[in-house]
């Protein structure tokens, strides 16, 4: 019995050692790769999606900002770091830092005690660069009132307000308001969703047919069985046909073919006469491929704020309650979309020098 439990004792043990050295071996090469780059000028894009995080949102928001780092930052080399690889090689990513280079955090909906894998990785680069600028881009902010996240609140403020040069974008109004008070040590800002970035999806020869319902399937939806049921109902009552799809997909998405995938994705999007949503991106998608959308509330301030970007379009509705839902959908079917808003020249195009001051 005592040698069975030495031998699961030592094999235990060596596993573990032998871990640490594939890492520091893994970290080796990595730090091999990329040292040539340590007293180069470069843009450091990190905590952006790995492939196996196929959520369509968050690659079109890493096809976006690395489009706009692209445009605004020429001289600089670009180097992106998504989040497996942060956790995997962060050892030899600051040895090729120097004070000077600029780190951009990726954009999203996990700045907050949900989303604790992502603001885990945002602590460790703001903890570990001081000296650094450091920009996080549009987040949606949620701390949720639990204990758990009372504590991971008090955390994340600990970490950020002791930074020397930390920008914080957040996505809507009511986080902004949250990171105003989080966050009194740092520069706060309002900003929309990256993705706006992008040019309007443009194809005159798709044939608009069916309602595309796009909802989500996680712990962030609001929309049950029996609503959904509602939904469906809604849409035949008004003698239309529909097609159900979800951002997350079930492939992995590989950084070659973000664009492609976006591409795919913003053409399904284009061929559907109205669009039925309670993510954020189906709706910022609608927006690109100027389709009638109508927007659902979900468990959080994510899409009920970040909808407010889109008041001056007349083909972007918003339901709070269900029941207004067959009248909206008439009106959206209907409507001949307009009021275009230019996201590039209003919002992004004194971007730079926003941040860079």
């Amino acid at each position: 019995m005592i040698a069975f439990a030495f031998e699961k004792i030592s094999k235990t043990s060596l596993g573990s050692f032998l871990k640490k050295i594939y890492k520091k071996f893994l970290n080796t090469i990595f730090y091999l790769k990329f040292r040539k780059y340590k007293n180069i000028k470069k843009i450091i894009y990190a905590i952006s999606p790995s492939p196996n995080l196929s959520n369509m949102g968050d690659h079109a928001q890493a096809v976006a900002i690395t489009k706009w780092l692209k445009d605004n930052f020429d001289g600089y080399v670009l180097l992106e770091f998504n989040k497996d690889e942060i956790y995997r090689y962060f050892i030899s990513i600051k040895k090729i830092v120097s004070n000077e280079d600029l780190i951009f955090l990726q954009s999203g909906g996990n700045l907050g005690d949900r989303g604790i894998w992502s603001e885990n990785a945002r602590r460790l680069i703001i903890q570990n660069f001081p000296e650094n600028k450091v920009i996080s881009l549009p987040q949606t902010i949620f701390f949720s009132d639990t204990p758990r996240g009372r504590k991971e609140l008090e955390i994340t403020k600990n970490i950020y307000n002791k930074h020397k040069d930390l920008t914080i974008f957040a996505r809507d109004e009511y986080s902004f308001r949250l990171a105003k008070e989080y966050f009194p040590k740092c520069k706060v800002m309002l900003f929309p969703d990256f993705v706006l970035y992008l040019e309007p999806y443009t194809d005159s020869g798709i044939k608009r047919e069916k309602v595309l319902l796009c909802l989500r399937r996680d712990n962030e939806s609001s929309v049950d069985k029996e609503t959904k049921d509602y939904i469906i109902k809604s849409i035949k009552n008004a003698d239309e046909d529909y097609d159900e799809y979800d951002t997350i997909l079930n492939r992995y998405i590989l950084k070659k073919d973000r664009e492609e995938e976006l591409h795919i994705a913003l053409r399904y999007f284009k061929q559907h006469k109205l669009v039925i949503t309670d993510r954020l991106h189906g709706t910022i998608f609608s927006v690109i491929t100027n389709t009638p959308c109508i927007a659902l509330k979900t468990a959080d301030h994510k899409l009920t704020e970040s909808v407010k970007w889109f008041r001056k379009l007349n083909y972007v509705f918003y339901v709070d309650k269900y029941s207004e839902l067959p009248q909206k959908i008439s009106k959206a079917l209907n409507v001949v979309p307009g009021g275009n808003i230019e996201w590039k020249r209003v919002y992004f195009d004194n971007l730079k020098e926003k941040i860079i001051g």
